[in-house]
């Protein structure tokens, strides 16, 4: 049995395709795993949606921005510009490939491998267990039957850049999506910038969220995400693996084999 990790699709689904037949993958054995960022931009999201959801159990997903922008479009919100989502939420089985993408988690943690996945960062202060709970207050509610009210919310929001107080629940909410979905660079006391998308930040005490030297969850866990194409791979850090390698901007799509204990090995790039 193999367990495999595949960077952001964002409906690429030949290239998807073509990754999981070189590795000749088999549903019945194999897993694979997806940093989200499942749709968009790209030209067959509903493809994409489709077949992640036919593999059952053999695809673990956790929910990324642009999964996240789907749902909102799902409650009523506004297409931005560059949205490829129309097939998906004209097609007869829209929702329940809706129903099926909002109980995705935002956070995956398989003990035995000792790998975690997010799709984008993780707060340097928090710990794994305080990461998991965070995720889940939100998770409860994507599942819960308000889940399109909350997406009207996330829809546009301006998100905190540091961490609100306990009394400030919505706000809270807030943060963690953004801490998990949209992450690039912060401070090491956790104060995040969420304006720079590519290029490097011009503050010196930020950093890309994985290169300060004490995190509070880097002993406890190695951690898969994607989110940041312009970085590309990132797999020279003793502690993290970034497998978006930019398919929707005309690059590869990356897919990467998970070992125990952090080792892995990248196995193909379509």
């Amino acid at each position: 049995m193999a367990v495999y990790a595949v960077g952001d699709i964002q409906g690429c689904y030949k290239q998807l395709r073509k990754l999981l037949k070189k590795v000749k993958f088999n549903a019945k054995k194999d897993t694979l795993w997806c940093v989200g960022d499942l749709v968009n931009r790209g030209p067959d999201s509903l493809k994409t949606l489709r077949f992640l959801k036919s593999l059952g159990d053999a695809c673990v997903c956790v929910l990324g921005n642009h999964d996240l922008h789907l749902l909102e479009r799902a409650a009523g919100c506004p297409a931005y510009r560059r949205d490829t989502l129309e097939a998906v939420l004209a097609a007869p089985d829209c929702q329940e490939l809706i129903d099926w993408l909002r109980v995705q988690p935002l956070v995956y943690r398989d003990q035995r491998l000792g790998w975690t996945m997010v799709h984008a960062g993780m707060h340097p202060k928090w710990s794994l267990k305080k990461t998991l709970e965070r995720a889940h207050a939100v998770e409860k509610e994507l599942c819960g039957k308000h889940w399109k009210r909350f997406c009207r919310q996330l829809h546009g929001a301006k998100f905190p850049v540091k961490q609100p107080r306990k009394s400030e629940k919505m706000a809270r909410r807030l943060f963690t999506v953004a801490v998990l979905t949209r992450t690039r660079y912060c401070t090491s006391d956790g104060r995040f910038n969420w304006r720079v998308r590519s290029g490097a930040s011009r503050s010196y005490r930020e950093k890309a969220w994985y290169a300060h030297r004490h995190l509070r969850w880097c002993k406890q866990t190695h951690l898969l995400f994607g989110h940041w194409a312009a970085k590309g791979l990132v797999t020279d850090q003793p502690h993290v693996l970034g497998l978006d390698s930019g398919a929707v901007w005309g690059n590869t799509l990356t897919l990467a084999r998970l070992k125990k204990h952090g080792r892995f090995k990248i196995v193909a790039e379509v």
